[in-house]
């Protein structure tokens, strides 16, 4: 597990949090899910075959009335994952595959097995527990274009409407918030985190939603603002200490400014090298210009000219 899906995963250990997740993907944000009725389920699956083992670990389980949630996080990429239909329906199948082995070894305990009950390992009227999935993406660049059915990673050769009837159909539950303006399907404090990653890329949008929703921004949790920071350009900041940012302690309100601020430092620092460039000054020069103009330091000069250094380009 990378180090973002290990914040994703401590921010949905809360159980209002995840609550809130599922009614708002799943159930345009009726209260179907309750947090009391959450228990934590093993995210872990292993599949043994041919000496061979399989293994995936979902990111969050939660047990809901005898129905798992499962969540798989797809972490601040800029890529889709275009597998994400066969990951799911593979990650499923196991964890049923699950339920039918512990099944199987209850009931080899059991006497006067039918032969069909023995071959089964399991009896006519046995159930097992539902598996729903939600992806929930985080790319910052682009939306979520990749399939969200299996039929759409099928190739029928002309003849789907011979052939797929007779084909069971997966549907991915794919939460992209790129396709939001508006988030009120979500009860919590999940509204601000979704609304500040959909924005994030647009500074004076974002800033009107901040200043709109102040108090609830201020409001967020430690674990909220340690997840926004991994997933947005917080962590970049030089005035926002590292130990603050795994804490979550620091102010998001504050951080915004400080991240406007560094944009605007960072479009003169690109003029500025530019013309440099154009003007033929050696590196020295250059990072004498930008440490003067900007009025910054000699290890922040050398940090932007890093950046943007067209050398590395030509």
């Amino acid at each position: 597990m990378g180090k973002a899906d290990i914040y994703e995963s401590d921010y949905l250990e809360n159980e209002e949090i995840f609550a809130d997740l599922v009614n708002g993907v799943l159930y345009q944000g009726k209260q179907i899910v309750k947090p009391q009725e959450l228990s934590e389920q093993d995210g872990e699956l292993r599949s043994i075959s041919m000496n061979q083992t399989k293994k995936i670990i979902r990111d969050k389980a939660k047990m809901w009335r005898g129905t798992a949630f499962v969540v798989f996080s797809l972490e601040n990429q800029t890529k889709v994952d275009y597998r994400m239909v066969f990951r799911a329906m593979l990650s499923e199948s196991m964890a049923y595959d699950k339920q039918l082995k512990k099944r199987k070894e209850e009931w080899k305990k059991k006497e006067n097995q039918s032969s069909e009950e023995f071959i089964s390992g399991m009896g006519k009227e046995d159930k097992f527990i539902p598996i729903i999935t939600i992806v929930i993406y985080y790319g910052k660049e682009k939306q979520w274009d990749g399939a969200r059915t299996l039929y759409e990673l099928l190739d029928t050769k002309g003849n789907g409407e011979i052939i797929l009837p007779y084909i069971s159909n997966y549907r991915l539950n794919v939460f992209d918030y790129h396709e939001y303006d508006d988030f009120g399907q979500f009860h919590s404090e999940l509204q601000s985190v979704f609304e500040f990653l959909r924005y994030a890329g647009d500074k004076r949008l974002l800033g009107e939603k901040l200043k709109k929703n102040e108090e609830k921004y201020r409001k967020l949790s430690s674990q909220a603002k340690a997840l926004l920071a991994h997933l947005t350009n917080i962590k970049k900041l030089p005035d926002v200490k590292s130990e603050d940012i795994e804490k979550g302690e620091f102010d998001m309100c504050k951080a915004f400014e400080d991240m406007k601020e560094e944009g605007r430092i960072e479009g003169k620092a690109e003029a500025i090298i530019e013309m440099g460039y154009e003007f033929k000054l050696s590196e020295g020069s250059i990072l004498e210009k930008l440490r003067r103009k900007l009025d910054i330091s000699a290890e922040e000069a050398q940090r932007l000219f890093a950046i943007f250094n067209k050398k590395a380009v030509l």
